[in-house]
């Protein structure tokens, strides 16, 4: 099994877009790079995977003009592109979800969510829906959303008030505020019958159990962001001033068991997403990919 990783806040002369760590061995390898001109696009974000498909958020493609941020669509099978749409009337898109034939996309910048029906290697612009938590809708609130994940068949929405200090966990299946008092909550991940979170500047791992109470917590160096479950462990990527290391946690006790280094610099991670078979993706694409779709959703 592999661990796919994407870069955000990529400071040149980095160009790390796309990362994978082979969990058996440890090794790391350069799956994606972003274009030579930094001013182009800053990193990637939230990243989904669907059968043959495999979704990323990209940073606005500056030398084209665009100020508004892109979804991209790629071959799990060989990462080669298949579509490029830019998300109109978003901004910062921190979190990715696919579920039922259905992609979720969290706007950090706007604080809202859209859902678009997808059918095999295509968006449907037209079947779409948007969320926006009620707190905000009310005024009381002003929450940028970070993460997003299935919890026991329901969507869940991690969030902090940019007006505030407070940081809640939203279920968007209700529409109801689940949790409060969280800290930073930048990535979820579900891992057996607890819901966990990266507590972002908290330098945590934090459990959640059935009634959405804190359950356990395990504290490391770093600014954590990125949080999945595979190979019977719990993964947590951490970045300390520009360089990067992804933790093996127990996920009964949420014990460190391995610290395994990401051999790039000048980069934060995004998100980390289980892949099966990306070891053998062929050398990274030549980055003119990037300029080659663009259609508005």
């Amino acid at each position: 099994m592999q661990l796919l990783v994407s870069f955000q806040h990529v400071r040149p002369p980095s160009r790390a877009g796309l990362g994978v760590v082979d969990l058996g061995t440890g090794r790391f390898r350069m799956a994606l790079e972003l274009p030579p001109d930094g001013a182009r696009c800053d990193g990637l974000g939230g990243l989904a995977r669907s059968g043959r498909m495999l979704f990323a958020s990209a940073a606005p493609f500056r030398h084209l003009g665009e100020a508004e941020p892109s979804l991209l669509i790629l071959r799990s099978e060989d990462l080669m592109p298949e579509a490029r749409y830019r998300l109109h009337g978003f901004s910062d898109v921190s979190g990715l979800e696919f579920f039922e034939e259905t992609l979720y996309v969290l706007s950090s910048g706007t604080g809202q969510m859209v859902a678009f029906r997808a059918d095999r290697d295509r968006i449907e612009p037209s079947e779409r829906f948007g969320w926006r938590p009620r707190l905000a809708v009310e005024g009381k609130a002003d929450p940028a959303l970070h993460a997003l994940a299935f919890f026991r068949n329901e969507l869940y929405v991690s969030a902090s008030d940019r007006a505030g200090f407070d940081a809640y966990l939203f279920n968007v299946t209700r529409d109801s505020v689940a949790a409060r008092a969280l800290q930073d909550p930048r990535s979820l991940a579900v891992v057996g019958d607890a819901l966990c979170y990266a507590a972002g500047r908290f330098g945590a791992v934090h459990q959640l159990g059935h009634d959405l109470e804190l359950r356990r917590s395990a504290g490391m160096e770093g600014f954590v962001r990125g949080l999945c479950e595979t190979d019977g462990s719990v993964f947590a990527a951490a970045t300390i001033g520009g360089r990067c290391v992804i933790h093996r946690l127990n996920p009964s006790d949420l014990g460190l068991e391995e610290t395994i280094p990401v051999e790039v610099e000048g980069v934060e991670v995004a998100a980390l997403l289980p892949m099966e078979g990306a070891w053998a993706w062929p050398d990274p694409p030549e980055p003119t990919w990037f300029e080659m779709f663009g259609e508005p959703i």
